[in-house]
């Protein structure tokens, strides 16, 4: 006879109990199978730190079309793919000033776009701060939103240095010293400039004293910003024989050439870079023919200007000065031309500043 009696036998209650016990314990086991992808808070620290290395350890890139060209060169932003302030990867902390110029430009970048995709690499949208400090500025440079009071935030401090770049004034003592003005009175005086790559790149650093011929002080044609200035050109006319000063007196042009091989060869830089001639009278660069007023004269050639050059060549830089009437004036033909190396006399040298950089990020 069947029992239909509804009590459950011991062992159908013993297997349901074992089975309630494994199920549990399986369900308290599945969460921790998931743990890798649950959400994590975002450590800021790592990425303030991990940007501020980009930032003084890193020279930054160019894209590989443009790669000769250094990127604070670059107008186009599009052909920037990373913005290290570096001087170089073995000058760790000491910063470019052209770049640190061109990145604190606010109207050369995009932000916040341009900065995240050239030095975080994140699809996060990442908010932040960089600050940079210069001694003896009195603004504080910055770029970025107002770092919050009210929640946490990632942030480093690096000291870093700031290399200055060289610069020439070739003035009435150095035309008197190295006899650069002419005997004869001319139309077109001529005056020659040599930048000799190879020398700066692998020459001696130890004529001045005052840095001990370090390598982060080493002058690089091209990728440095390069400054010539020309002071008291009228001390060079013979005023004994000519003193009323020639109608006009104007720089008609310069030539810019390198020796490739065994010839000089002409050396046309590019379009960017065709304005870099400043005088009294104009508030910005233009280009050659330009007039010279008052005897003073500067060429600026920023960062990248030579950098189409033979790396370890020399440059050489011819400038003609049309006078009317013909007289004296600065001139070299007869002598040699001006060398731009390391010797305190002829160049000021690469000077460094302390700075502070912040960055803080959330």
């Amino acid at each position: 006879m069947t029992d239909d009696s509804g009590l459950m036998s011991v062992d159908f209650m013993t297997g349901f109990t074992i089975f309630l016990i494994a199920f549990i314990w399986v369900a308290t086991m599945v969460p921790g199978l998931f743990i890798g992808l649950q959400t994590r808070s975002i450590d800021y620290d790592a990425v303030a730190y991990r940007t501020s290395v980009i930032l003084v350890e890193d020279p930054g890139a160019s894209a590989t079309i443009v790669s000769n060209y250094p990127w604070e060169s670059l107008k186009d932003t599009q052909d920037i793919v990373r913005l290290g302030l570096a001087v170089s990867k073995d000058t760790p902390r000491v910063l470019d000033q052209n770049k640190v110029n061109r990145f604190f430009c606010q109207t050369s970048f995009s932000y916040p776009e341009d900065y995240r995709s050239r030095l975080f690499f994140s699809d996060y949208p990442y908010t932040f701060n960089i600050s940079l400090k210069i001694e003896g500025e009195n603004e504080t440079r910055t770029i970025g939103d107002v770092v919050p009071s009210y929640y946490p935030y990632g942030y480093i401090r690096r000291d870093v240095k700031i290399k200055r770049p060289s610069n020439a004034t070739i003035g009435e003592t150095i035309i008197r010293q190295h006899n650069f003005n002419n005997t004869e009175n001319v139309t077109f005086n001529e005056f020659s400039i040599v930048i000799n790559s190879s020398s700066l790149l692998t020459g001696p650093v130890g004529q001045y004293p005052a840095h001990g011929g370090g390598a982060v002080y080493r002058i690089n044609p091209s990728w440095d910003k390069i400054m010539i200035n020309f002071t008291d050109l009228d001390e060079t006319r013979n005023k004994i024989a000519h003193p009323t000063p020639p109608t006009s007196i104007r720089l008609t042009q310069v030539k810019f050439s390198e020796i490739l091989g065994t010839g000089l060869v002409g050396f046309t830089p590019p379009l960017v870079f065709e304005n870099y001639t400043y005088v009294t009278g104009i508030n910005e660069a233009t280009k050659p023919p330009v007039d010279i007023v008052d005897g003073n004269l500067s060429l600026i050639f920023d960062s990248g200007f030579f950098a189409g050059t033979d790396k370890y060549g020399a440059i050489y830089l011819n400038l003609t000065f049309e006078l009317d009437p013909p007289q004296q004036y600065l001139n070299n033909t007869h002598t040699r031309p001006f060398d731009y190396n390391y010797h305190p006399a002829n160049v000021t040298q690469p000077a460094l500043t302390d700075a502070v950089m912040e960055v803080a990020v959330w």
